[in-house]
C-alpha cells in the first residue's frame, strides 16, 4: 500500500502535468539505466557448491522542471533487482547469509534487509522508490534548498553514498531538509551547507540495522580554490547529535537503541592536469548505547537476560580511504592507473568497549565484486563493503580497441583486529555473557587474502556496453580461520566467481 500511493502521487502529477506542455520532462540528474547480471561464485556454501544467479534492474530518474528555480526529482526501481533464477541463502555456510541480498526480489521499499526464511520471496521489487524531492533556487541570492527523500553523497562514498554507481547495488538516503549557499572566500569559495534528517527508511547508522532516528541539526563547509595548476577542495562535515529508537539488526537478533552520539567527517581533493588524489576520513561515536531484552539471542526464557535501561560508553571508530589516479598523456593505451589503501577500524573482543566494527564501508562503495561485495559481508553478518580491515589495490584502465577496454585489478586485505569476528563482538557490550553471534571469541590471522580481478567491456553501441567480469579469492590464513568459524569444514584455498553485465543507459537515449 505504501508503495501504490507514492506511484499514485507520482504518475499524478505527471499526468496532469504533460499536457499542459507548462514543464520540461526529462530523464536526468542520476544515472537511469537497465542493467542485467548473471553471476557464478564456486565454493559458496560448506559443500563447495557452485551457485548460479541472474538478476535485472530498471532504473529511472525523471525529473519535472517546472520552471528555472523549482525542479521536483525522483528515482524509481521499476524492476529491484528481479531475480531470474537461482538462491541466495546458504552462501559460504550460513543459512542466513547476506551475500547477494541486493538480489532478494522482496520489497525494499523502505530499506528493509530480510534474511532467514524471507531470502527468497515471490513478492518482486517493483517499484521502488528510492528518492523524491523537490529542488528550489531561492530569490535573492539566498541560496539553495533540496527537501525530501534525497541521497546522502560525499567524498569517495565510503561512508555518505546514494548508490548511483550503475555497477554497485544499496546505497544511503535520507528524509531531509537541506539549505546551501555558496560565498567568495579569499582566493576561492566557501560553500555552507545545513541540514535536518528523520531516519526512517529502514536503514540505520549501523549497517544491516532497521531502526529510527533524528539529527537536530548538522552542518558541512567545503572550500575551493584553484592554486596555480591544481584545484584544491577541502571539507568537513559534522553531526553533534544524531538519536536513534529501536534498532534491531536481522544478524545479531537483538534491538538497542543509541543517543547522544556524533558523526565527523574530513575531505581533501586535489587535481591536476593529469593526474588526482582524493582522502577521506570519518569518525563515529561518543554518547551511549541501551541495550533491550537478549534472552532469545542467548536462548534463554524471555526476560531471564534482560537488559533494558542497561547503558554503555560508545568510543569513536573510525574509517578512511585514499586514491591517487595518474591519467598519462604518453600513453596511448592506458587512460588510467590507480592505487587506493583504505581501512576500517575494527572491534577489539579482548575489551568491553565498543571501539570498532561500528563503522564499515557502504555497501555502495565498489571496491570489488567478490571478496569485500559478498565474502566479507557474509562472515560478518552485515551488509557493508569494508568491516575491521585494511586494504590496498591497484587498478588501470587499459584501451585494447576503439570499442573494447580492459580493467585489471589485484587487491590485498588483512583483518585490523584478529580478535573479533562480528559487530559488537566485546562481551555483548562488556556484559561477559558471551559473543553475540555464539560461541567463543576467537583469534583470526592477520591477512585475508588477495584478489585478483579484471574486466572487460565491450561497447555494442552508445549507451550500451557488455562487461565480462573474473574474480579470483586466494584465501589467507585470515580468510579460512573467518570461513572455518563460520561452519565451513576444510574450506577451499581459492574462491572464484565470474559475471556477465549488460548496461543500457537510457539517458543517453534521451538525449
Amino acid at each position: 500500500m505504501i508503495q501504490a500511493r507514492w506511484l499514485i502521487i507520482f504518475f499524478a502529477v505527471l499526468g496532469m502535468s504533460i499536457p499542459s506542455f507548462a514543464i520540461d520532462w526529462s530523464l536526468g540528474g542520476f544515472p537511469s539505466y537497465m542493467r542485467t547480471r548473471t553471476r557464478v561464485i564456486d565454493n559458496a556454501t560448506v559443500s563447495g557448491d557452485r551457485i548460479n544467479v541472474t538478476d535485472t534492474t530498471l532504473r529511472i530518474t525523471p525529473q519535472l522542471g517546472l520552471s528555472d528555480a523549482v525542479t521536483v526529482r525522483a528515482q524509481v526501481d521499476v524492476a529491484s533487482n528481479m531475480v531470474w533464477g537461482g538462491v541466495t541463502s546458504g552462501f559460504f555456510g550460513d543459512n542466513d547469509s547476506v551475500v547477494l541480498s541486493d538480489l532478494r526480489p522482496a520489497d525494499r521499499f523502505r530499506g528493509a534487509l530480510l534474511t532467514g526464511g524471507k531470502t527468497f520471496d515471490d513478492d518482486f521489487g517493483y517499484f521502488n522508490v528510492r528518492m523524491l524531492h523537490a529542488d528550489i533556487v531561492l530569490p535573492n541570492n539566498l541560496g539553495f534548498v533540496r527537501i525530501g527523500r534525497q541521497p546522502f553523497d560525499w567524498g569517495l562514498g565510503i561512508l555518505a553514498n546514494g548508490g548511483h554507481d550503475p555497477h554497485s547495488d544499496l546505497g544511503f538516503v535520507v528524509d531531509r531538509a537541506l539549505w546551501l549557499k555558496s560565498f567568495p572566500a579569499g582566493a576561492g569559495t566557501f560553500t555552507l551547507v545545513l541540514v535536518s534528517d528523520v531516519f526512517t527508511q529502514g536503514t540505520s547508522l549501523f549497517a544491516s540495522s532497521e531502526g529510527t532516528g533524528y539529527d537536530i541539526l548538522a552542518a558541512a563547509g567545503i572550500y575551493n580554490q584553484q592554486m596555480g595548476d591544481v584545484n584544491v577542495t577541502v571539507g568537513a562535515y559534522g553531526f553533534p547529535y544524531l538519536h536513534q529508537n529501536d534498532i534491531f539488526s536481522p544478524a545479531l537478533g537483538y534491538s538497542w537503541d543509541v543517543d547522544r552520539t556524533s558523526l565527523y567527517a574530513g575531505l581533501l581533493v586535489l587535481k591536476g592536469s593529469n593526474w588526482s588524489f582524493t582522502y577521506e576520513v570519518q569518525m563515529f561515536g561518543g554518547g551511549e548505547i541501551e541495550l533491550g531484552d537478549v534472552s532469545a539471542l542467548l536462548n534463554q526464557d524471555p526476560g531471564t537476560t534482560d537488559l533494558t535501561g542497561s547503558a554503555w560508553d560508545f568510543e569513536y571508530a573510525f574509517d578512511m580511504a585514499a586514491r591517487l589516479e595518474v591519467y598519462p598523456s604518453t600513453m596511448a593505451q592506458v587512460s588510467t592507473i590507480g592505487v587506493e589503501a583504505g581501512w576500517a577500524q575494527g572491534d577489539d573482543g579482548a575489551t568491553p568497549d565498543i571501539e570498532g566494527n561500528a563503522l564499515p564501508f557502504s555497501p555502495a562503495y565498489n571496491v570489488d565484486n567478490l571478496l569485500f561485495k559478498h565474502v566479507i559481508p557474509t562472515i560478518y553478518q552485515i551488509e557493508a563493503s569494508v568491516i575491521n580491515a585494511i586494504y590496498a589495490r591497484a587498478y588501470a584502465n587499459v584501451n585494447l580497441a576503439e570499442n573494447l577496454s580492459l580493467t585489471p585489478q589485484v587487491l590485498f586485505a588483512w583483518n585490523d583486529e584478529t580478535n573479533a569476528v562480528s559487530a559488537f563482538d566485546s562481551g555483548l557490550f562488556g556484559t561477559g555473557i558471551g559473543n553475540p553471534v555464539g560461541g567463543p571469541i576467537f583469534e583470526a590471522d592477520k591477512y585475508l587474502g588477495t584478489e585478483i580481478e579484471g574486466t572487460l567491456s565491450w561497447m555494442l553501441h552508445p549507451g550500451v556496453n557488455l562487461d565480462f567480469i573474473g574474480s579470483l579469492v586466494l584465501a589467507g590464513d585470515g580468510l579460512t580461520d573467518l570461513l572455518e568459524h563460520q561452519g565451513a569444514t576444510n574450506p577451499d584455498d581459492t574462491i572464484w566467481a565470474f559475471q556477465s553485465r549488460l548496461m543500457v543507459y537510457i539517458d543517453q537515449f534521451m538525449k
